[in-house]
C-alpha cells in the first residue's frame, strides 16, 4: 500500500489523541490490480472516525454505519472509494484480530498502529483476501 506522509501523520496524531482508547478511521483512495489479480491500495485521504463502541474501547473499535456511508459518499464525489480502514492497538502488537479481519471486505487494507506505554511501537498493513484471511502488505510512505 502507498500512503502520503501527511495522511500517515494524521493517523499517528489521532492515535495519541484518543488514548487510552483505540482510534479508528477509513482509508480513501484507489485500488489497482494487475492481470494476475495482485492488489495495490493507494491512499489519498484518511477519514478519522469516532470509535462508537459502547464498552471496551480500550481493546476494540466500531465505526458507525452512517459515518461509513457519509465517507463513502464523499469519496465517490472525489472519484475515490473506501479501500480500507485503520485503527490503533493499545499495549498489544499490530496484528489483526478475528474481529479486524471480519470487518474488512476482500481487497481492503487493514492498517494497525501499535502503541506500547503511550509510545509508537509498530505500524503494519494487512490485505484482506477474497478467500478469507489476510496477508501482510508493505507500507510505502510517500513524501
Amino acid at each position: 500500500m502507498k500512503l502520503p506522509r501527511r495522511q500517515f501523520e494524521i493517523i499517528q496524531e489521532q492515535a495519541f489523541r484518543e488514548l487510552p482508547y483505540e482510534c479508528c478511521g477509513l482509508l480513501v483512495g484507489i485500488q489497482n490490480s494487475d492481470h494476475r489479480g495482485n492488489v495495490e491500495n493507494i491512499v489519498y485521504e484518511v477519514a478519522p472516525c469516532r470509535n462508537c463502541l459502547y464498552f471496551g474501547k480500550e481493546q476494540g473499535f466500531e465505526i458507525a454505519h452512517q459515518e461509513y456511508l457519509d465517507v463513502e459518499r464523499e469519496a465517490r464525489m472525489l472519484g475515490y472509494e473506501i479501500i480500507g480502514s485503520y485503527h490503533s492497538h493499545i499495549n498489544s502488537p499490530a496484528l489483526p484480530s478475528l474481529h479486524d479481519v471480519d470487518f474488512a471486505r476482500p481487497g481492503h487494507t487493514l492498517l494497525i498502529i501499535s502503541l506500547m506505554n503511550a509510545q509508537p511501537k509498530e505500524v503494519t498493513a494487512w490485505l484482506r483476501r477474497g478467500s478469507g484471511g489476510v496477508h501482510q502488505e508493505q507500507i510505502r510512505v510517500l513524501e
